[in-house]
């Protein structure tokens, strides 16, 4: 995965193929087969490796800061990666659609259950939320479900920062 990540980092997902990873990794391409039975395969072993890379954050660190700054950080952490891998939020979904769906869509959800799950302990966490915030009607999972949204959008968009969701995040919540 590191040579996969690492080609995907300065050539684009695009660039990935049994031959090319092979070649990189300095094994038969019958080896390769091994361990992923086709291109598609390893495109999505990549992806879910990219993303794990990229959201992969310290739960214990994001609760204990305010529900907002947790956002925030998420927002900057993503948007490194991003760096990293430019061009990846638009390629992985020309992944999904082109891979086996169900695999790939399971690989990428377990991702995000990650981080709204680690969302949803830094809402719980936070002292300075008030309760009253949420209804039947927009529960925690609502608001967790909006933030993980919109900080994509703005990423996807290119944006630098993410103040304005973060203000709205503070002001929905006390």
């Amino acid at each position: 995965m590191q040579v996969c990540r690492r080609i995907a980092a300065q050539e684009g997902l695009s660039a990935l193929s049994m031959r090319t990873v092979a070649r990189a990794c300095g094994v038969a391409l019958g080896t390769l087969y091994n361990y992923y039975a086709d291109k598609d395969a390893l495109l999505i072993a990549t992806v879910e490796s990219i993303w794990q890379e990229i959201f992969h954050t310290d739960a214990g660190s994001l609760t204990a800061r305010p529900f907002p700054e947790q956002v925030a950080s998420l927002f900057e952490c993503v948007r490194r990666g991003t760096q990293r891998y430019p061009g990846f939020l638009g390629a992985h979904s020309m992944v999904i659609a082109g891979a086996r769906r169900g695999e790939a869509r399971r690989a990428m959800e377990a991702c995000f259950a990650h981080m709204k799950a680690g969302l949803l302990a830094g809402l719980a966490a936070d002292p300075a939320v008030n309760p009253a915030a949420f209804s039947d009607a927009f529960t925690p999972s609502d608001l967790v479900d909006f933030a993980l949204d919109h900080l994509l959008l703005l990423l996807m968009k290119g944006e630098e920062d993410c103040a304005p969701l973060t203000e709205l995040l503070r002001r929905a919540i006390r």
